[in-house]
C-alpha cells in the first residue's frame, strides 16, 4: 500500500463492503469526506485517530503501510498457533476427535489482500498476472513494488469488489478453460463460508503437492478435514491436489472468463453415444448367450 487513501479505500472495502455511506456512518463523518479520502484528500490526523480506534488498526500501517493491519493480539497468535496444529493431520489419521479442534479455522482463515491498486478516481484497477510472473508472484503478491511492474485493465460490470486477473497455464481445466486463456477472480475473504463446492477459484498456495497459482475446482472441507481439495477438469492427465490453510496464500473466485477458444459441446455428446452404444452391444452378447 503506498498512499493513505488506498489503505482507506481497502477498509472501507473491507468494512462496509465498499459503502462509503456505511463507512461513514460508523466514524460519524460525511460521505463526501469519504469519497474524498480513498481518492485524493488524506485524512485530518482526528480522522486517523477515528479510524484507528474504532476498528483497532495499527497506526503504523495507516500512516505508513507498514507492519500488520490489526493491532497485534497474544491471544490471535496462540490461537493462530493453536490451528496450524490442528489442521497437520495426515490423511490417515483423521478421525472425529480430531474435529472438535478445526472448529475456530473459521478466524483463522479470514484474510485479506495485502495489496489493493486503484486509479485517479478511487476505483480498483484490475491487476494482471501472466504465466511469466506466476513464479515471482508467490513471493511479490504483498509487495507494492512488485505489483505496480504488473499491467492493469479496466473491465466492464467488474466493481463493488477486489478483483484481480490472471493466465491461465496448461491444459489441467481442459475442456472447460483452454491454455494461455484468462480468468478474473474476486477476492475471497472468508474462505470457510465463501467457497463453494465445484466452482472454479484461483488459489496461490505453497506446499509439497503444488506450488504457484492454482486455477481448479475445488471441494471445501475447511470445517470437516481441514483442507481443500483441488480438481482438475482433465482428469486423464492431471490429479486432485490437497491443501491445508497454512499452505494457502492468496484464494480468488472466478468470475469473468476471457478466451479465444470455447469448450465443444460435441465432444461430451460423442462421449455419452459411444456409452450408449457400449450399452447396447452388451446388452446384446448377453442376449446371445442366454
Amino acid at each position: 500500500m503506498t498512499t493513505i487513501n488506498e489503505r482507506i479505500k481497502l477498509l472501507v472495502e473491507y468494512y462496509s463492503g465498499g459503502n462509503n455511506s456505511k463507512f461513514a456512518n460508523e466514524l460519524d463523518i460525511s460521505e463526501a469526506n469519504v469519497r474524498n479520502y480513498i481518492s485524493k484528500t488524506e485524512p485530518k490526523f482526528s480522522v486517523l485517530e477515528k479510524i484507528a480506534k474504532k476498528f483497532e488498526i495499527s497506526f503504523e500501517w495507516l500512516l505508513l503501510g507498514e507492519g500488520e493491519m490489526h493491532k497485534p493480539k497474544m491471544q490471535d497468535s496462540l490461537h493462530n498457533e493453536n490451528v496450524r496444529k490442528s489442521v497437520s493431520f495426515l490423511e490417515e489419521t483423521k478421525n472425529t476427535n480430531n474435529l472438535t479442534l478445526l472448529e475456530p479455522i473459521q478466524e483463522y482463515v479470514c484474510k485479506m489482500p495485502q495489496v489493493v491498486t486503484v486509479d485517479k478516481q478511487g476505483n480498483d484497477n484490475v491487476v494482471l498476472v501472466p504465466v511469466k510472473a506466476q513464479a515471482g508472484y508467490l513471493t511479490g503478491f504483498g509487495d507494492p513494488t512488485y505489483i505496480k511492474k504488473l499491467p492493469t485493465y479496466n473491465l466492464p460490470n467488474i466493481k463493488n469488489g477486489t478483483f484481480r486477473m490472471f493466465q491461465v497455464n496448461g491444459h489441467s481445466m481442459h475442456p472447460t478453460l483452454h491454455d494461455k486463456s484468462y480468468v478474473v477472480g474476486e477476492w475471497v475473504e472468508n474462505w470457510v463460508k465463501d467457497i463453494k463446492d465445484n466452482r472454479l477459484y484461483i488459489v496461490v498456495a505453497e506446499s509439497d503437492n503444488a506450488e504457484g497459482v492454482l486455477i481448479k475446482r475445488v471441494l471445501n472441507r475447511l470445517k470437516k478435514y481441514g483442507n481443500l481439495y483441488l480438481k482438475p477438469d482433465n482428469r486423464k492427465e492431471y490429479y486432485n491436489i490437497t491443501l491445508q490453510p497454512d499452505e494457502i496464500k492468496e484464494v480468488w473466485e472466478v468470475k469473468l472468463y476471457l478466451g479465444w477458444e470455447l469448450p465443444d459441446p460435441a465432444i461430451l455428446y460423442d462421449r455419452v453415444c459411444d456409452l450408449e452404444a457400449d450399452i447396447e452391444y452388451l446388452k446384446d452378447k448377453l442376449k446371445g448367450k442366454n
